[in-house]
């Protein structure tokens, strides 16, 4: 399968910095911005807490077993890369 990969860098209000991937196939590629929302929700942090976000394409690739199940049952699959 392949994936589109967008990456991802929020700043809350209270200065935390937070870095993922959001993994989409073709048909999910509308819903990037929707599924990182999802994944900042999961971590307690709401829209009214950014101060600024960024969520840009990055590449496409081939995914692996584990990246393909996460999008087959949640359309979606997210990289933590940082949190601080």
């Amino acid at each position: 399968m392949q994936v589109h990969v967008f990456d991802t860098h929020v700043t809350t209000l209270a200065k935390q910095y937070v870095h993922f991937d959001v993994l989409v196939d073709d048909k999910n590629r509308e819903r990037v911005k929707e599924y990182a929302k999802v994944y900042l929700d999961s971590l307690g942090i709401n829209v009214e807490s950014i101060s600024q976000s960024r969520c840009d394409f990055c590449h496409s690739e081939m995914a692996n077993p584990e990246v393909i199940a996460s999008i087959e049952q949640h359309g979606f699959c997210i990289i933590p890369l940082k949190v601080a």
